[in-house]
Parts: C-alpha cells; sequence; structure tokens
C-alpha cells in the first residue's frame, strides 16, 4: 500500500497510557491535559516538560534528565605530589615551574 502524500516516518510513538504512567495519572485524565494545550504530544520536548513539571511538584526525579552527581569535598582528596624522578625543569624556557 503507497504512502499518504505528506505522511512522514515515525520516530517515536508515545501513548496517553505511557504519558500517564510517568506523571502518576490516569490516561484519560493526560488525554484532557493534552486536549486542554497543556502540552503537545507530538512534541517529545513538550511532553517531557510537562511531566518533569508535575514530578517536580510532587519531590520525584525528572525523566530524561541526568542525574546529579554528588558533590566531592575538596578537603578529602588526595594531595598531587611529583613522582620523584621527575624534575619542574622545563628545558623549553630554562625555568623551574612549580
Amino acid at each position: 500500500m503507497p504512502r499518504k502524500k505528506g505522511d512522514e516516518d515515525r520516530l517515536w510513538t508515545l501513548t496517553y497510557s505511557q504519558i500517564a504512567e510517568w506523571a502518576g495519572l490516569k490516561p484519560s485524565t493526560v488525554r484532557s491535559y493534552c486536549q486542554r494545550g497543556d502540552f503537545d504530544r507530538a512534541s517529545i520536548e513538550s511532553v517531557l516538560a510537562w511531566v518533569n513539571a508535575r514530578r517536580q511538584a510532587r519531590g520525584l526525579p525528572m525523566i530524561g534528565a541526568p542525574e546529579e552527581e554528588p558533590e566531592t569535598d575538596i578537603a578529602k582528596e588526595e594531595p598531587v605530589t611529583m613522582h620523584p624522578l621527575l624534575s619542574p625543569y622545563n628545558p623549553l624556557t630554562g625555568e623551574i615551574e612549580l
């Protein structure tokens, strides 16, 4: 069967059920929000922005965002020491660099 004129390949498919699972709602509620214009179901950026806003309001982690790495305490890191055989002398400048 030939494709319709203007028909494009589908990169991803997202159902109201999947969006509802992410947002913690019923699919019918998510459909209502979409029909109201709160998000555009065809745009993954719009869906994620809407879902993440709802998740943040509930104190849940965001979807599709990288997890923050824990901050390291600089005082706990070991100081950098030179190898005894390496010299701080730079032969290109003729100076000792510390």
